[in-house]
């Protein structure tokens, strides 16, 4: 049993199932990457049991086999080869023999009945969504997504779908608990959604990952079972084992009653937070943002470094205030928005302030939420 495959078209492959193969497990088989051959075709698969990415690949065989090999040293033998054909071939005891040219590897193995076997699913079963609009869904609500072990529902991204009027509408949230990211945009239907699941983190960005290097497909397919959330993108398939909980009712977080609310440019408020905060310790201390007429000035103090300020340009007409937030929090939720300017909503200094984009879109909205800090 055995097949050829061009060197850069299998290491393509082994890269992109190395972060899903994990290196510290108490499963040895788990560390590996599950390859299955037959008419000419190749499906690498590698799992930690929370995702999963297999990935099809061209090769020449006219035979049907299976082997179970260390991801790691794989990528690291077909990295150094030259820029030829390999051949693979399986051996007895699970073992493969890997040649290109003069060079040869025997290589262990393991059972490859061993492998943990994917979710079941058919082709039919999929429901199209555009790559692009799934990736800035993710892009805007990602970074708020808390990465604590102890509170598994808000360790990743809630995707729910709504009807609002006669539209079909995607909603994706992510919170850590001090702040929180929404965005709503105009969408096909996905079933299985209505009641909405959660993705963990990891799984998210492993599928972020995957998308981007697919930057041609168009479409991602996708599939909800009980358990898992399938994604198709092209000849890629990535599964996600739902979290197992409820995600907090978030809509009942976001204010509505923010009477104060300041217009200023969104890469200026950026760069002047990234510079007030040099001064700040991580997550220990904040910036204080003092507005008036026309004008934000944000403070920082460290008794042990000394303090900063900066003025900026703002929109505003109502009373002076001021309020307390994490720089980063405010840059993070910056970062992501894609207009110039955005408008800042505040009720007092100690309520939430919200970020949303000054000009609204019918067809997407996107909000930030964090909480003020008492400095």
């Amino acid at each position: 049993m055995h097949f050829e495959i061009e060197k850069k078209e299998f290491l393509r492959g082994l890269n992109l199932i190395q972060s899903v193969s994990g290196r510290k497990t108490t499963l040895p088989i788990l560390s590996h990457v599950l390859m299955e051959w037959e008419n000419n075709r190749l499906c690498l698969t590698g799992t930690d049991l929370e995702t999963a990415i297999r990935e099809e690949l061209e090769i020449r065989t006219s035979e049907t086999g299976k082997a179970s090999i260390s991801a790691k040293k794989l990528y690291e033998v077909v990295r150094e080869l030259p820029e030829r054909t390999i051949q693979i071939e399986k051996k007895e005891n699970h073992w493969i023999k890997l040649q290109c040219g003069k060079s040869i590897f025997n290589i262990a193995g393991l059972d490859p009945e061993e492998f943990p076997a994917l979710p079941s699913y058919t082709s039919d079963q999929f429901n199209p969504i555009p790559t692009r609009m799934l990736l800035d869904m993710i892009e805007k609500t990602i970074y708020a997504a808390a990465s604590d072990e102890t509170r598994r529902y808000l360790n990743g991204i809630f995707w729910i779908q709504k009807e609002v009027g006669n539209q079909k509408r995607i909603q994706m949230v992510a919170s850590d608990g001090h702040r929180l990211s929404l965005v709503e945009k105009e969408g096909p239907t996905v079933t299985g959604m209505e009641k909405g699941v959660i993705l963990p983190r990891k799984g998210v960005l492993e599928l972020r990952r995957m998308m981007a290097e697919k930057g041609g497909e168009e479409k991602v397919g996708v599939f909800i079972d009980p358990l898992y959330v399938f994604f198709e993108i092209g000849k890629s398939l990535v599964v996600i084992r739902r979290v197992d909980g409820e995600f907090p009712e978030y809509e009942q977080v976001i204010p509505s009653d923010n009477d104060k609310k300041v217009i200023v440019g969104r890469e200026s408020f950026y760069g002047s937070l990234r510079r007030v905060s040099t001064m700040t310790s991580e997550r220990l201390e904040g910036v204080k943002l003092f507005v008036e007429k026309d004008r934000m000035e944000i403070f920082s103090y460290n008794q042990d470094f000394g303090d900063a300020k900066e003025d900026l340009e703002a929109n505003y007409g109502g009373n002076p205030f001021e309020i307390g937030f994490n720089p980063r929090y405010l840059m993070d939720a910056l970062m992501v928005m894609d207009q110039d300017e955005v408008m800042m909503e505040i009720k007092d200094d100690g309520s939430p302030g919200l970020l949303r984009p000054v000009l609204p879109d019918e067809k997407s909205t996107h909000i930030s939420i964090i909480m003020p800090m008492k400095i």
